[in-house]
């Protein structure tokens, strides 16, 4: 990029003329002429260019203070195709005939010395130099007649684009510019400039004009060859779009340096477009072998730049990297990250970029024949933009460049699919574009799952718009699994582990409740899971609140960053929290949400609603919403949570979830069982390729023998004293409790005595087990109503109860409970001993009961017929308990009624009532 030679000299001619004049002036001083001027126009070609330009009225009154001249972009040279003179053979006037890049011929306004106004100083040669400081490339000169050294540092105009400038800057005011012309040789070392080039020591002709020099009494008609092989300093842009391009000249006075002085030409538009070629190649890899593992990415975009007779080749424009399937965006790449801001890049300026460490995420460098080295740089995460999220900021200093390049990332949303744009690339020559992101288990890259060859290709696009695209392609092999483990097969093995507990296993507490799923890099990854929780393990429901289905549908639509300020859900709905590992390796990347309690989904009564505010570093990909129905067995109450399939993109990155963690912190929220067998927490897992596997944790309470088991249970008949006689149908309350801190109970049988039997005319409306199971029997005689009011709710359930049929001789009966959940506990009725009728409870529910309430009709619906009369024969009704820690309780019970008291014989016959 030094070699922007040509222009560089140009901008030399002005600056070496030191010049200012005396007196004072109130406007800039005019720039009288400028032009541009070039020996062919061929695209990619080497032309000698010339340039002239002239100053009105120079030193009168203004002095010319600084001089700057800008060329088209696209116009650029390789001060390396010459020999550069160092500083201490310029000083000496020693510089050798092989670093002349080109002649300048130099009008001054010499009047104070006795000359004239547009004094002819003479013609010097240009020689190319070796740079100082931050510069580019320097061309310097020695002004004939008057000696004074030139020099003029060239630089790039990387805020735009990369066009070249040079300057001279603080000119003394000695012999004020008038008029300057000068060429640089498109290839200084051909044999048609020996007749132009002075031998060494030899640093310019007094009154002499360009035109001539060659066989002037100067050089005396001598030929002065330069010893080294011609290659091109000049190249033409590669741009064909037919347009002209524009160059300019400013100059600044001491008098009025506010208000500089502009004047522009056009330099001729490119030809020959078809002549040029373009053939850049990719090189591209993955920095790992491994399967779904973490990576970097090492890519080479190479375009040879020939540095002989030919044209170039056109300049790469824009080059776009399409990715192979599986080889995607690590989840934790940015994890930790910031990003650098646009004003921390300092785009729009040419100062130094001040991009944050903790931004960079890679490094690049540019090899060019026109550096005597490679620029190199580093990679950052660029501010997120809408619509551009994850930008890449390329940043590389050196030779005088602060060069400044944006790329993007684009992953499709659907499939992770990644390509990578690299546009507006600078009209330059560069050999080798070499890029590597960063390994290690941050990678920005995560890659395929399976052992083949993966291709990434490379589209590019040329600055010679006349020119086709280009495509190259390279492979890169992924040779092991994970962690140098076996390849694995076209199915992928998927074992998921899970471990589940409480924090406090005291049977009956209150706990929190952690839940902890994980996955290991090869495995498939997870796409649908459920969770039993083992039975008595159950929440209390009392004072937490729904979070509201518009909340939730509003949640999804917001940002990560509004949903971590401002929560969706109402704090009184909250019951946890979630934490899900994402990516390859050992440092996968963490977001964590929170857990709600939330209404009906799916045909549930309730469900859970994860909220999790997905942020990774710098980058928001909003908020993700994922439902739990929670289903409630009928029978036993056991729950199981049944999830919304587990989403596997956000924001077009391919999450390769590694675990999932949900801790239920919610105080006096979940209550452990009161039977201490061992039970487990059972998962079912479905991988992306579809297999199923069962896996279960290991889950029991302790210290069940300590709760104490004391429930009760009263039966009283209800309406009139008619009721109790002899073939009637009473109707009777039957009512239980259990204490808190108790053993819940497991089952129960309530064996009635001989005086009441089922009243077989009673059940023609009877429901068959198959209307239950499918609709409650719906429709069907009722026999009685029941409600629970637990500890575990605000409001009772309640429900109709049926006698059913099918399940032998007798019917079984059928609480219908509704509620927040429903509970269908079933009863089984036999005949016992000398035929009392014994109904049992089998199965409970391990969970407080609190009160129960049955009321059984009587009348014309009754479903029990007093065989004697109720009030003449009182017989007790026996009830026999079993706890969930395996106590036992029995209860001799009076069925309290509408008869009139006893005399004292009579009582103490009929005594029996009581417990034991």
């Amino acid at each position: 990029m030094r070699a922007r030679g040509l222009t560089a000299s140009l901008m030399a001619l002005f600056m070496l003329f030191q010049l200012a004049g005396p007196g004072a002036a109130q406007a800039s001083q005019a720039i009288d002429t400028f032009s541009v001027s070039s020996s062919n126009t061929q695209a990619g070609g080497h032309p000698d260019l010339a340039m002239s330009f002239s100053l009105d009225s120079p030193g009168a009154p203004e002095a010319a203070k600084d001089i700057s001249v800008n060329t088209p972009g696209g116009v650029f040279g390789n001060p390396n195709a010459l020999t550069k003179c160092n500083s201490e053979d310029f000083a000496l006037k020693q510089c050798p005939s092989a670093s002349q890049a080109g002649l300048i011929t130099i009008h001054a306004n010499y009047s104070y010395y006795g000359g004239s106004a547009a004094e002819l100083l003479g013609t010097a040669p240009i020689y190319n130099r070796v740079v100082e400081g931050d510069q580019t490339a320097l061309f310097s000169f020695y002004v004939p007649k008057i000696g004074v050294q030139i020099n003029v540092p060239v630089a790039v105009r990387t805020r735009s684009d990369f066009g070249l400038r040079f300057t001279v800057a603080d000119l003394t005011q000695t012999a004020p510019l008038a008029s300057a012309d000068l060429v640089f040789w498109g290839f200084p070392a051909k044999g048609d400039h020996d007749g132009e080039r002075f031998p060494k020591g030899n640093v310019g002709c007094a009154d002499v004009a360009m035109a001539g020099v060659g066989g002037s009494f100067c050089l005396k008609g001598a030929e002065t060859a330069p010893g080294i092989i011609p290659k091109p300093l000049i190249n033409n842009p590669s741009q064909c779009t037919g347009a002209d391009l524009p160059v300019s000249i400013d100059v600044t006075t001491y008098q009025d340096p506010a208000n500089p002085s502009h004047k522009g030409d056009s330099y001729p538009a490119s030809t020959g477009c078809y002549e040029m070629t373009f053939k850049p190649v990719l090189q591209a890899t993955a920095t790992t072998k491994e399967a779904d593992s973490a990576s970097g990415l090492d890519i080479t975009l190479s375009a040879p730049q020939p540095v002989g007779q030919a044209n170039t080749p056109s300049s790469i424009h824009q080059v776009v990297l399409t990715l192979p399937d599986g080889f995607t965006v690590n989840p934790d790449a940015a994890d930790g990250q910031g990003a650098c801001l646009d004003s921390q890049a300092n785009f729009g300026t040419e100062g130094l970029a001040d991009c944050p460490d903790r931004s960079k995420i890679g490094t690049f460098q540019i090899s060019s024949p026109a550096l005597d080295g490679p620029l190199e740089g580093a990679i950052f995460i660029g501010e997120p933009k809408p619509g551009d999220q994850y930008r890449l900021f390329l940043i590389a200093d050196g030779f005088g460049i602060h060069a400044k390049f944006v790329g993007s990332v684009i992953p499709d949303p659907k499939t992770g699919k990644v390509l990578f744009n690299i546009k507006d690339l600078p009209q330059v020559p560069f050999d080798q574009f070499q890029l590597h992101l960063f390994a290690s288990d941050r990678g920005l890259m995560a890659t395929p799952t399976l052992c083949t060859l993966y291709p990434i290709v490379a589209r590019f696009f040329p600055w010679n718009d006349k020119l086709a695209d280009v495509t190259s392609t390279q492979f890169f092999s992924i040779e092991s699994g994970p962690n140098g483990t076996p390849c694995p097969g076209s199915i992928r093995p998927f074992n998921p582990r899970l471990v589940a507990g409480t924090s406090n296993p005291q049977a009956g507490s209150y706990s929190d409740f952690n839940l902890k799923l994980d996955r290991d890099d090869g495995d498939q990854f997870l796409k649908d899971i459920n969770f039993t929780m083992p039975p008595g393990f159950t929440g209390d429901m009392r004072g937490v609140a729904y979070c509201p289905e518009a909340s939730i549908a509003a949640a999804s639509q917001r940002p990560g960053r509004t949903e971590q300020a401002l929560p969706s859900c109402p704090a009184s709905s909250q019951i946890g929290t979630s934490n899900v590992a994402a990516g390859p390796g050992s440092h996968p990347f963490h977001a964590t949400g929170n857990l709600y309690m939330a209404g009906p989904f799916k045909g549930a009564p309730l469900s859970l609603v994860v909220i999790t505010p997905a942020l990774a570093g710098p980058y928001d990909y909003g908020t993700i919403v994922v439902r739990v129905a929670l289903h409630v067995d009928p029978l036993t109450a056991q729950v199981r949570a049944l999830s919304d399939t587990v989403p596997q993109i956000v924001g077009g990155i391919p999450i390769r979830m590694r675990s999932i963690e949900v801790n239920i912190n919610r105080p006096g929220f979940t209550i452990n069982p009161t039977n201490c067998a061992a039970l487990s927490v059972e998962s079912q897992g479905v991988g992306d390729q579809g297999t199923v596997v069962d896996f279960s944790s290991y889950f029991h309470a302790v210290n069940c023998a300590t709760l104490a088991f004391k429930p009760k249970m009263t039966f009283r008949q209800l309406g009139s004293k008619e009721q109790t006689k002899r073939n009637k149908n009473p109707r009777l309350r039957i009512d239980l409790w259990t204490r808190p801190g108790d053993a819940n109970l497991k089952s129960l049988a309530v064996t009635l005595p001989r005086t009441l039997a089922i009243d077989q005319r009673h059940l023609g409306n009877i429901c068959a087990k198959s209307e239950l199971i499918a609709k409650h029997c719906e429709g069907r005689q009722t026999i009685g109503s029941a409600w629970v009011k637990t500890p575990l709710l605000d409001q009772p359930l309640a429900g109709p109860v049926y006698a059913v049929s099918g399940y032998g001789i007798l019917p079984h009966l059928a609480f219908i409970l509704g509620g927040q959940v429903m509970i269908v506990p079933e009863a089984e009725s036999s005949s016992v001993g000398k035929g009392n009728l014994q109904t049992v409870v089998p199965v409970i529910p391990d969970v407080p009961i609190g009160h129960f309430r049955f009321d059984l009709n009587g009348g014309k619906q009754g479903y029990l017929l007093n065989t004697a009369d109720l009030c003449r024969v009182r017989s007790p009704i026996k009830v026999s308990y079993e706890a969930q820690n395996g106590k036992a309780r029995k209860q001799s019970v009076k069925l309290k009624g509408p008869c009139a008291k006893r005399g004292k014989r009579s009582e103490k016959r009929h005594r029996g009532a009581g417990v034991r």
